[in-house]
């Protein structure tokens, strides 16, 4: 009996856990201005936000949330952008009679030091058990590099990410960037074969600590 009760403590406690690290906020439609204030409050501290919205129509749609314009909601679900609006909306491509905004975990960010090598295994290293991990700094690139395969990598960061790339300098001999919160699984697809050298800060949207990096803030929802 003694067992029963201590493995139905342990259940609820981890129970209680994964609530305490899951957050749903709810929206009725007519307060979508409210919900995306929220939920882009939350993607530019670092958080991969979730957008579960009930239309008007009774359909159910869920997407990662990409932007926010005014009160617009811009989301990429099945690899495709699509606008919510609220329920008298006449221009966006979902009218919302309800919004969910989903996150999970804390954002934590640490310091990257300066890293020379292949991209490939600069972000192996660096890679963890998270919901996403963007990166912000410096990229020197060594080697020639299309600025097509440059503006490629921009066009993802900037409308397929809250991120963003800017081309600094291009020439024969290689490349220098900047970047703002772009998903290091977008650099390793487009530059993973190239030598580089960077250095920045890594915002790591996750449950707990899991870089032995400098800890520079850990951001709440």
């Amino acid at each position: 009996m003694d067992r029963e009760k201590v493995l139905a403590a342990v259940v609820t406690v981890a129970i209680l856990g994964l609530a305490l690290n899951h957050y749903t906020q709810h929206y009725q439609g007519g307060e979508i201005y409210e919900a995306a204030n929220h939920a882009f409050g939350l993607l530019t501290r670092g958080f991969n936000v979730t957008i579960i919205v009930e239309t008007v129509e009774g359909e159910t749609v869920t997407g990662t949330l990409l932007s926010v314009q005014g009160s617009t909601i811009n989301i990429i679900s099945n690899g495709k952008v699509l606008s919510v609006g609220g329920p008298s909306a006449t221009k966006e491509d979902l009218r919302a009679r309800l919004i969910k905004v989903d996150y999970r975990g804390k954002v934590y960010v640490y310091e990257l030091p300066p890293r020379l090598g292949k991209l490939n295994g600069i972000i192996d290293n660096i890679t963890v058990d998270a919901y996403s991990e963007r990166f912000s700094g410096i990229i020197y690139i060594e080697g020639e590099i299309s600025p097509i395969q440059l503006g490629m990598l921009k066009y993802r960061a900037d409308y397929l990410s809250y991120g963003s790339v800017t081309i600094n300098q291009v020439s024969g001999n290689g490349a220098v960037i900047s970047t703002n919160m772009v998903p290091i699984e977008f650099l390793k697809e487009s530059l993973g074969d190239y030598r580089v050298y960077l250095y920045g800060t890594l915002s790591v949207n996750s449950e707990e600590r899991n870089l032995p990096l400098k800890l520079l803030e850990v951001r709440t929802g």
